[in-house]
């Protein structure tokens, strides 16, 4: 056991653990829920800040706490999953983790008050998987700026960028997924990589997906299907190609393009699908020429 950690007392006088740092290096931190009978409840101020060493971090369901800036700084951190059981979050956990961009949230009592926290925290690109009711939803990068005018003196706030108002549809309760949706246009215009994962994610756990925003997501995907195509070929991302054939969303002139991308990346499971999908559809086309 290499972690660092405190014994601490909580109102009622109940001991519990707190995880202060952890000894050597580790790519992927799983905190245990016990620590010598005791339970995990907190990670305490800066315990893992500034560690180049972290790739992902798992949390047990035991956690109730995370101090500030605990993994702040992490460079190399990509994913993290935790329960919602979260009630005390402090600033900066995951400040200036450039690489983040997978969150799953395991949900126990209904709450997305640490989604809430988690995406003000952090203005780059996230997606969070919310389990066990099957969504997830990807979430832009935004720019908080200020602009200063010097003659009146005073500071304008300025925000760029179409991630602001998608957070906005998360409050402790769960997500406006009306509003989330009728976003997407702003998303589209702002970043097209954001789009085709918005899109590719509602399309695919379609939870209250309504039929309009429905049919926006699949125009945007066929008009750039070469686009997405190659994206989700490079990434391994047969889960998604497989929702574009069942959605028939991939004409005929993609197919043989997307297929060559495929054998170059080595990528069998999609070759696979993409040939299956190729002689379901346009077998009897090719055929008749």
């Amino acid at each position: 056991m290499s972690y660092l950690y405190e014994y601490k007392k909580d109102r009622k006088g109940q001991e519990y653990i707190e995880i202060t740092g952890y000894e050597g290096t580790i790519r992927h931190l799983s905190v245990p829920a016990i620590i010598e009978d005791l339970p995990v409840r907190s990670i305490g101020k800066s315990a893992f800040s500034g560690r180049e060493d972290l790739f992902s971090v798992e949390l047990p369901a035991t956690i109730d706490t995370l101090g500030r800036y605990v993994f702040y700084n992490c460079k190399n951190l990509r994913s993290i999953s935790l329960h919602d059981g979260v009630e005390d979050y402090y600033d900066g956990v995951i400040k200036q983790c450039q690489s983040l961009s997978e969150i799953t949230l395991h949900q126990e009592r209904d709450s997305f008050s640490v989604m809430k926290e988690l995406l003000a925290d952090n203005d780059r690109r996230l997606t969070f998987t919310v389990e066990p009711i099957g969504l997830r939803l990807t979430f832009p990068a935004y720019v908080y700026d200020f602009v200063e005018d010097v003659e009146a003196r005073v500071l304008h706030h300025k925000i760029e960028g179409s991630g602001y108002p998608y957070r906005e549809c998360v409050t402790r309760k769960g997500v406006d997924l009306l509003a989330y949706d009728r976003l997407f246009s702003h998303a589209a215009d702002d970043d097209y990589r954001a789009a085709i994962d918005i899109a590719l994610d509602r399309l695919t756990y379609p939870l209250e997906l309504e039929t309009q925003a429905r049919e926006w997501y699949e125009q945007y995907l066929e008009k750039n299907v070469n686009i997405v195509l190659e994206r989700l070929i490079e990434d391994g991302r047969c889960e998604e190609v497989i929702t574009l054939c069942d959605l028939c969303l991939i004409p005929r002139e993609a197919i043989e393009p997307a297929l060559q991308i495929a054998a170059r990346e080595k990528q069998s499971a999609i070759t696979a699908q993409l040939m299956e999908y190729q002689r379901m559809h346009f077998a009897a086309v090719q055929q008749t020429q």
